[in-house]
């Protein structure tokens, strides 16, 4: 999977935010919060990447179990998939 070209991450004063760009504008209605992980997993996506190689990834970088790296992964993939921001 990899991240959709048609948003790009901001941080305004320590928050994380996508932004749509282009023809993405017309379609998708304000911007989109992300919290520290997420903002880890979409520069991440930058690149195409399999879920095992971001769960290693997150798993290297934070202090965390794998069981719930796993399913806060799941549930962040979900989210963004639901909202077109990256791409299989």
């Amino acid at each position: 999977m990899k991240a959709c070209n048609d948003f790009i991450l901001r941080n305004i004063v320590g928050e994380y935010m996508l932004v749509p760009t282009g023809e993405r504008m017309k379609s998708f209605n304000g911007t989109m919060m992300l919290n520290e992980l997420a903002a880890f997993v979409w520069e991440k996506l930058q690149n195409p990447m399999s879920e095992k190689e971001l769960l290693d990834s997150v798993l290297f970088e934070y202090d965390i179990d794998e069981a719930t790296a796993s399913a806060d992964l799941t549930a962040l993939l979900e989210k963004l998939r639901e909202f077109g921001v990256i791409e299989n």
